[in-house]
């Protein structure tokens, strides 16, 4: 009997080791598991924190352009609109109001962030006047923000550049309106072009677009100006740069007197050739006009129409 209760004591200890090994192992197992889960955390919420610190870094104050803003633009508030982004890029590299007043040098799309190196500090000069005109032959493509050339061209076929590079501030094609932005000295000489124009019957005034404006350098105009302008020219006090005087009388001589040569004949074809090209530009703009009427008045009475089916 006795060897039978050593037996079972001996049973009853080697159970209760084999609990307290089981014991001390789970609280060993478990104070590993917490202490590395603790470290997980921590090394979690760390990571996190600097998400966010990253994420609050890279927040930006941008100005993205409501509509595409042409290139040449003098940029106001109002074209824009702040957000606020995330970009990994310096928030001194963007625009700000700081920019407001200066000319875009490249073409704006709407919606993307605009970079101060798009815009450049332009001072507008002093005699520097918005000047309206109808009597130029523009093209039915022509659009506000264009960059043009303003050319004259004779009867006996002499062409010359009198304006150049000088971007459409508006237009009514309508009406065969552009408006311009012309310094004193550029409006004396689109003044004596027009007086050309109307003393010399067969003489045209046109616009020629610039392709690529960002990229195309300005055209020098070589017009020169009549007698008259050319004496004004050099009395006007407002007039800082000046063509060579000399060079331009030379130029206006040779000029008369090629245009003196020109039989009468001749020049009745060549009035009546620019009379039909500018009726016949101003048919293409109508019927244009026309085209697009007759689409809204074609779209609206669709409107209507599935409105009215839809309350039968």
């Amino acid at each position: 009997m006795a060897f039978f209760r050593r037996k079972r004591t001996f049973s009853i200890f080697i159970i209760i080791l084999v609990l307290i090994i089981f014991c001390i192992l789970f609280f060993g197992s478990y104070y590993v598991y917490k202490t590395k889960l603790n470290e997980a955390v921590k090394a979690f919420e760390e990571e996190m924190e600097q998400l966010k610190l990253d994420l609050y870094s890279l927040k930006r104050r941008a100005f993205v352009p409501k509509q595409d803003i042409p290139f040449g633009t003098v940029l106001t508030q109002e074209m824009f609109e702040i957000i606020e982004i995330k970009l990994d890029i310096p928030q001194r590299e963007l625009l700000d109001e700081s920019d407001i007043g200066k000319i875009n040098t490249v073409f704006l799309p709407s919606g993307i962030p605009v970079f101060k190196m798009s815009v450049a500090d332009e001072k507008l000069e002093n005699d520097l006047r918005e000047q309206e005109f109808n009597m130029f032959l523009i093209q039915t493509n022509q659009n506000k923000g264009d960059f043009i050339d303003v050319r004259i061209l004779f009867p006996n076929g002499e062409n010359y550049i009198v304006l150049s590079k000088k971007q459409i501030k508006d237009i009514m094609l309508e009406d065969n309106t552009v408006r311009l932005w012309l310094n004193e000295s550029e409006i004396l000489n689109i003044s004596s072009a027009i007086i050309d124009a109307y003393i010399h019957p067969g003489t045209k005034i046109y616009v020629a677009k610039y392709i690529m404006p960002e990229l195309q350098e300005a055209a020098i105009p070589f017009y020169a100006a009549n007698e008259d302008v050319l004496d004004l020219m050099r009395k006007d006090p407002n007039i800082v740069d000046k063509a060579s005087d000399a060079l331009a009388r030379e130029l206006r001589a040779a000029l008369e007197r090629n245009l003196n040569s020109i039989t009468e004949e001749n020049i009745s074809k060549v009035t009546t050739w620019v009379s039909e090209e500018i009726s016949k530009n101003k048919e293409i703009i109508q019927s244009h006009e026309l085209d697009k009427t007759g689409k809204e008045d074609a779209i609206s009475e669709t409107s209507d129409g599935e409105d009215a089916g839809l309350f039968n």
